[in-house]
This record gives C-alpha cells, sequence and structure tokens, in this order.
C-alpha cells in the first residue's frame, strides 16, 4: 500500500473519529468526553501540519504538530481520570512529562535537525501517556474486568508497536530531517496510526458505554427499591405491607398462630411542621422509625404508611401482646428526645386477625382503633375489641379557617375542644364503660375551665371593650357543663347529652356567635 493511499485513509478516519468523538461530547456534555474529543481534534490537526513540512515553518510544522500530537495522547490518561472521579485528574506529574519532552523536542529540532530523533522522542512520550492510561484504568472504580483487560490489550499492543517504531528509526540515516514519505518507517508509522487511532476510540466508547449502562442498572435498582422501599425513613411502603399480611396470615393459618397489626399516628404532626418546618418533620419521622425499630423483634416488620402514619405486622402475637407491645412503644415516644421544643407523641391502634378477613376489614379496624384514641385524647392505645363495629353515622366536628381568631393560643385550645368533643361521641358509640366516658367528661371540662381562662386573658391584652360580658357567658356555660358532669355521675344525663351542649351552646351558640366579635381585637393585636 503506497504512502498516499495511507495517508488520505489516516486523514478520513481521524477525522471521522473526531466527528463521532465531538457529537457524542455534545450529547453526553461530559467533561471526560468534551476532553477525549479535544484529544483526537487535536491528533487530526498535528497529523495534518506534519504532512506540511518541508513548505512550512519548523515551529509550526514539527514542533507544534507534535505538541498537538502529543496532547492527543494526553488526553487519554486526563478524560479517564476526569471520568472516574480519581484525585487530580491533571497530575502535576504530567506537567513535568510536558517539560521534558519540550526540550528534547526542541534540541532534535533545531540543535540537530534529526528526524529520527523527533519521531523516537514523541514515540516515547506516546508510551508514557499509554502507561498513565493504563494505571488510571486499574484505578479506576466501577470498571470491569473485561473492559480493563482490553484496555491492558490496547495500551500494550500500543508501547510495543511504537518500540518497534523506535527500532525502526534507529536504522535511519541520523541527517534525516523529514518526515520521509518512501520509506518503511514512514508506511508503518500511517498504518499503525490508523489501526491505533480506531482502537483507542473503541476502548473509549466501550469504558463510556459501559458507564451509561452501569449507571442505569444502578437507576433502575433506586427505582425498584423506591417501588417498595419509603425513601425518608427506610422502611417498606403501603405495598409491600400487603404483601406481608398475605404471606404472615398464610403461616398463622398453617401454624395456628395469632396475628396482629398495630397502627400508629404521631400527634399533632402537622403544628411541627407548620412551627418548625418540614425539614425538622421529616427529621422526626426519621427518628420515630428508628425509635420503634429498635423497640420491637426480629419477626415484626415495620411499614409506613404514609405521611405520620406507621403499621406494625407483629406475628405470633395476640390482641393482649400487641397492645402490651404499643403501649411500650408509646412510652418509648414520649420520652425521646426529639429536635423540637414539643414533646412528640403517638396515638396507637391495635387489632387481631380474625380468620377468614380480608386485609381490606383487618385494617378497616385498625384504623378505627386508631382514631378511637386520637379522639379520646390522643398519647394512648385502643385495641380493638371483640364485637366491636365500625358505627354507620358518626357526627363528626371538624375545625373550619374561617374560625381563626388570630389567636394562636386561643385557636389551638378551640381546635382541640372539637377533638374531645369528637372522642366523647365516639366513646358513646362504642358503648365504653361509664369509668372511660367519665375520665373523658373531667377532660373536656377542665380544658372548658383552662380556655375560657386563657382566652380572657388575651381579650385583655387585646382591649377588648365587650370583655365582661363575654367572661360572664364563660361562666354561665362552665357552670351549665360541671352541672351535666354531676348528673352524668348520678345517671341522669349520657355521653350523647354533653356532646349535644358542647354543640349546640360552646360550638355553635358561643365560639360562632359571641366569640366572632373578638376576632377583629385579636386580629388585630396579631398583626393580620
Amino acid at each position: 500500500m503506497d504512502t498516499r493511499t495511507l495517508t488520505v485513509t489516516l486523514a478520513l478516519v481521524t477525522a471521522t473519529l473526531s466527528l463521532l468523538m465531538v457529537l457524542f461530547a455534545f450529547y453526553r456534555w461530559q467533561r471526560s468526553l468534551a476532553l477525549y474529543a479535544s484529544g483526537f481534534v487535536a491528533g487530526m490537526a498535528g497529523f495534518l501540519l506534519l504532512l506540511g513540512q518541508g513548505s512550512v515553518s519548523p515551529w509550526v510544522s514539527v514542533l507544534a504538530a507534535n505538541l498537538l500530537l502529543t496532547l492527543c495522547y494526553a488526553c487519554l490518561p486526563w478524560g479517564l481520570r476526569t471520568a472516574f472521579r480519581l484525585p487530580r485528574p491533571w497530575a502535576r506529574r504530567y506537567w513535568v512529562y510536558l517539560g521534558l519532552w519540550c526540550v528534547a523536542e526542541v534540541a532534535a529540532t533545531f540543535v540537530w535537525d534529526s528526524y529520527p530523533a523527533r519521531a523516537a522522542v514523541s514515540s516515547l512520550a506516546f508510551m508514557l501517556w499509554a502507561g498513565e492510561f493504563l494505571a488510571a484504568a486499574w484505578r479506576a472504580p466501577g470498571l470491569s474486568l473485561p473492559i480493563k483487560a482490553a484496555s491492558v490489550t490496547v495500551a500494550g499492543a500500543f508501547v510495543l508497536a511504537h518500540l518497534v517504531r523506535i527500532v525502526l528509526l534507529a536504522g535511519l540515516s541520523a541527517t534525516d530531517r523529514l518526515f520521509q514519505e518512501d520509506n518503511g518507517v514512514t508506511v508503518y508509522t500511517l498504518l499503525m496510526s490508523v489501526v491505533f487511532a480506531m482502537l483507542w476510540a473503541g476502548v473509549i466508547l466501550t469504558i463510556e458505554v459501559a458507564g451509561l449502562l452501569r449507571r442505569l442498572e444502578e437507576r433502575n435498582n433506586a427505582l425498584k427499591a423506591l417501588a417498595h422501599t419509603d425513601e425518608l425513613t427506610g422502611l417498606s411502603n403501603r405495598h409491600q405491607l400487603h404483601q406481608a399480611m398475605t404471606i404472615e396470615k398464610e403461616r398463622c393459618l398453617r401454624y395456628r398462630q395469632p396475628l396482629s397489626l398495630v397502627f400508629f399516628d404521631l400527634d399533632h404532626f402537622k403544628q411541627i411542621n407548620d412551627t418548625w418546618g418540614h425539614p425538622v418533620g421529616d427529621s422526626v419521622l426519621k427518628q420515630t422509625a428508628g425509635v420503634v425499630r429498635g423497640l420491637v423483634r426480629g419477626p415484626d416488620s415495620l411499614f409506613r404508611w404514609g405521611g405520620e402514619e406507621f403499621m406494625l405486622l407483629v406475628p405470633q402475637t395476640s390482641l393482649e401482646g400487641a397492645t402490651l407491645l404499643a403501649e411500650k412503644l408509646r412510652l418509648a415516644l414520649e420520652g425521646a428526645s426529639f429536635p423540637v421544643d414539643h414533646r412528640v407523641t403517638a396515638s396507637f391502634g391495635v387489632a387481631e386477625w380474625r380468620p377468614p378477613e380480608t386485609n381490606e376489614s383487618w385494617i378497616e379496624r385498625v384504623d378505627l382503633a386508631l382514631y378511637r384514641a386520637k379522639n379520646a385524647g390522643r398519647n394512648r392505645v385502643v385495641a380493638w375489641q371483640q364485637g366491636g363495629s365500625v358505627p354507620g353515622a358518626r357526627v363528626h366536628l371538624e375545625w373550619r379557617r374561617e374560625w381563626e381568631s388570630g389567636s394562636r393560643l386561643v385557636d389551638d385550645q378551640h381546635r382541640q375542644l372539637l377533638e374531645l368533643a369528637n372522642g366523647l361521641m365516639d366513646l358513646s358509640l362504642a358503648n365504653q364503660p361509664p369509668p372511660l366516658v367519665a375520665r373523658q367528661l373531667d377532660e373536656l371540662v377542665d380544658h372548658v375551665a383552662r380556655h375560657f381562662a386563657d382566652e380572657e386573658g388575651v381579650l385583655a391584652e387585646a382591649a377588648y371593650p365587650e370583655l365582661p360580658e363575654h367572661s360572664s357567658l364563660h361562666r354561665g356555660l362552665l357552670d351549665e357543663a360541671r352541672l351535666l358532669r354531676r348528673h352524668f355521675d348520678q345517671g341522669l344525663a349520657d355521653a350523647a347529652s354533653f356532646f349535644q351542649f358542647l354543640v349546640s351552646q360552646v360550638v355553635l351558640g358561643h365560639i360562632l356567635t359571641a366569640d366572632t366579635r373578638f376576632f377583629p381585637y385579636t386580629r388585630r393585636e396579631a398583626g393580620l
């Protein structure tokens, strides 16, 4: 094959590979690909400048050309170290390599003016960069062994080829000054350049494609994990809960062992988010998961149901055992130190599986048990009792935005009053024993008394002109509440009567009428 054909072939190959690398770099938009592309473009430009020897200044056709070729191979380890984030992608020793090369190349051009010497210096530099590429490939984390073997093969063959070239250059006359066109060294150099241009491009693209496939696999694995795991707490999610329930139910039937479910919810969690922000709320959720995980047994499975709600599946455990476990968890959360100036508590519902009950029915029962725990005052455990039923129609008081007075203390106490009232009605519908209802009534009366006193203090600070009349209404309502409480002990009133009093007299008759008159004063005090 004549040198003219090889020259055209090399020009076409280097141009094509340079264009391919540039397009790939633009498509992927990564620094490592930009370095590879720059290297191939520099190599193409350096080769074209070499062809101008004899008609162009040696500073351009010799020094600049060989410098571009050297930079072409320097970009190989530079790009690889950048792609795999190795320390100092452009190592300090690289400057030493370039400095030594410049001194030797200038001497071979202007002192001896010897083409064999210049070519040998360049080959030595190329071999050095190939060795750096090989070292970087071995250190690259995540690079598979077959790709490392391919890198070794190409780099080793490249070094061997240039050793042969140096031997061939030694046979030339020291007085030869130009890149010869019609000798064996020129043919060998051109042919070697064509072959290794394609091999280096192949190795680089293989490494990049392998990296793409590896990252794609990692993301797919992450997506699979997200499909079954809650990202914030690391717990299994709702989808996994249903699968675990089905498996444990089968095991429960096979070995005739009890199986229980604990459903718990952090109390007033929205206030934590509103007061300290969602990052702190997330920290509370993660710490909650950690506290509970540290207390449950190996066979127990903890799941994040959603928001601030969690499910605990407890195999080989009866309703009584699961209730004791829930109480243990409640006390642990109540005593834990959270990153908020606020005591974090949780309400718990417990239900044992009743074959052949469906997952949905079981969850509905434990959800209702949790509902009763929250409406009974929160921070407590309620177990679903045998024979319990879901009320067909529950009266439920809901807080409305237009009821906000502008005073955070007053509004929080109004919300708590509604929760206590809802809990009272739920206890009544569930036919709970009188002592439990009496305790709820006492909590309600105490809350009403404390709220009225606090509200009067807020109105005094807001200079509410009708405070004396408002205080008189408070005394009348409190007296009626205490009278109803005594009537309950005497069997003259029930929980439903107290609930009706709260709805008609306290909520509708007082909060929505008398209280709304001081809203302009408390809102002005709050700057609203």
